[in-house]
């Protein structure tokens, strides 16, 4: 059996995803209502215990082998609804609202669960280790409904041995450098410590550790040093990376506990390995090496164009609803430059400010590109986003937070570019959370329209860094190759999305018939529409009533 999870933070658009689909029907769970908008009532019901609480769905995915579908029967609706209750409660769930979705729409059998993490009492459901724990339930469950047993997706995303390990290892009995910290990590691993914990019991182990972070808080990357052998995370295999220790092995971090904890393992007394040794490492990994940590599949975007013509639409996506909400953004505010030096080179690479003229260039952006005022504003409060002489200027940023270069967007909607410094550096967003997934545009509009597209159409997205990029060279390779799913949709500059895709190979291509921020209107005016007929329906109805 395979399971996935996802959290998000309205219930309406998930039910109307997982009901949408052709064949699915609601087979069961605690819950009276049978439509989406009777269901997405019910749930809010419980979520008034808890209306601070952003992060209120959970949604599990469970499927088997193709080769143990069965025909659809009350039988196996029943023995769907058994293993869901059992999975449910093991996850703690057992106190809380859940519905129950069959689909028929893959030759894999499986069932969604749409369920509130708000329990009935007014507590919450912890989703610490979520991932870890729930391949254990999944492991239990097979074991108990006589289900094939698959291997669980830390120990597939394992390295396997080399023929030269297997060899070593027959011929002297002696285990690799690479086996060996796997085994290692492994064993500390066992109780679900914090990433410091992590290290530190790693350290006292003998391997040394070396964590990089960016000034803003994301993961650079994790490598390893045994015996003189320096292995990457992603060396090692996909469970052994920054993200896929919290992901696999159940490691929890949070950047403002940790991070300091983290810096100072970091130092001189408690890490040998040199910086340079590990970035060098980190930098000789293969691409095909890359290619095999990053994978992303067209349900993880769901921005098809025929997804996106069928999805009933709400009104354009607010701040709020983006959760780019003032004090999510500071989260992720560029760091104050360190020395005089360095902001005067910033200021200086960058156009000249013009406030008097951000007004006219804010009205223009929502006007030509249907982006939300809110939206607008908040880039702008952050600098990411400013007016110099009547023109949109997008701040092009390293993931530390440093100005490189700026996308100068003019009236006729062409982007030109400065490019003083040779680095990492980009137009992007993110969305709140430890990010899972990295989606590539070749602008600032198309990077927005995506988000805005993907938020409008799917409440559970995981948390996503949004790029706009002008060359393939701006992306950043070593942070990327953290990132559990990589989604390259560049439309409309076909070189530019091969370029990405030879240095991200196996990621997921997606490849409008036009433009995001094209689509992204038109959605919008698909919604004013329905809404339009809707109003003409309603007076025609009280017209009808008054005659009557």
């Amino acid at each position: 059996m395979i399971g996935k999870q996802i959290k998000g933070t309205g219930f309406r658009g998930c039910l109307n995803y997982v009901l949408g689909k052709k064949d699915a029907y609601l087979i069961g769970g605690t819950m009276c209502g049978q439509t989406p908008e009777e269901l997405a009532a019910e749930f809010g019901i419980a979520r008034q215990l808890r209306p601070n609480l952003k992060v209120a769905v959970f949604h599990a995915t469970l499927s088997v082998d193709s080769t143990e579908k069965l025909e659809d029967s009350e039988e196996n609706d029943q023995r769907w609804l058994a293993i869901a209750a059992n999975y449910m409660k093991t996850m703690e769930f057992d106190n809380n609202q859940y519905a129950v979705v069959k689909h028929s729409d893959t030759e894999h059998d499986h069932i969604h669960i749409v369920a509130s993490r708000i329990c009935l009492d007014g507590g919450v459901v912890d989703d610490s280790w979520d991932y870890y724990k729930s391949q254990e339930t999944i492991r239990q469950l097979e074991r108990n409904y006589n289900l094939e047993t698959v291997t669980p997706s830390w120990e597939t995303d394992k390295r396997a041995q080399t023929t030269g390990e297997h060899r070593q290892l027959k011929s002297k009995g002696n285990k690799s450098v690479r086996v060996q910290l796997q085994d290692l990590i492994n064993e500390v691993t066992q109780d679900n410590p914090s990433m410091p914990e992590f290290v530190e019991r790693l350290q006292q182990q003998g391997p040394e550790v070396q964590v990089r972070l960016t000034r803003t808080g994301f993961s650079k990357g994790i490598s390893y040093n045994l015996d003189g052998v320096a292995l990457s995370g992603t060396q090692l295999g996909k469970a052994y990376s920054f993200a896929g220790l919290q992901k696999y092995r159940g490691v929890s971090y949070d950047k403002g506990r940790d991070n300091a904890l983290i810096e100072a393992l970091m130092q001189p007394q408690n890490l040998a390995i040199a910086p340079s040794e590990a970035e060098k490492n980190e930098l000789e990994s293969s691409q095909s090496e890359l290619g095999a940590t990053l994978s992303a599949t067209a349900n993880e975007l769901e921005l098809s164009q025929s997804d996106l013509e069928t999805t009933t639409l709400g009104t354009p996506a607010t701040a709020n609803e983006l959760e780019l909400s003032q004090s999510d953004l500071e989260t992720t505010t560029p760091a104050t430059p360190a020395t005089a030096n360095e902001l005067e080179l910033q200021l200086s690479i960058l156009p000249e400010r013009d406030e008097t003229q951000w007004q006219k260039v804010r009205s223009h952006l929502a006007v030509e590109y249907s982006l939300p005022l809110e939206l607008l504003n908040l880039l702008h409060s952050h600098s990411w986003l400013y007016a110099d002489s009547e023109k949109a200027v997008f701040t092009g940023r390293t993931l530390e937070g440093e100005a490189q270069f700026a996308f100068v967007l003019d009236e006729r909607g062409n982007f030109t570019t400065t490019h003083p410094l040779s680095s990492e550096a980009a137009f992007w967003v993110a969305t709140t959370g430890e990010i899972e997934r990295a989606v590539i545009a070749c602008n600032p509009i198309e990077a927005l329209s995506i988000l805005l597209i993907e938020q409008d159409n799917s409440t559970t997205a995981p948390a996503t860094l949004y790029l706009g990029i002008e060359r393939a060279s701006q992306l950043p390779i070593q942070f990327l190759q953290e990132v559990d799913s990589v989604i390259i949709a560049i439309a409309e500059d076909s070189m530019l999305a091969r370029n990405a895709s030879e240095l991200l190979p196996n990621t997921e291509l997606v490849n409008p018939q036009s433009s995001w921020n094209d689509i992204w209107i038109q959605l919008i005016e698909q919604e004013q529409q329905t809404q339009k007929q809707n109003n003409q329906q309603y007076k025609q109805r009280i017209q009808e009533i008054e005659l009557d």
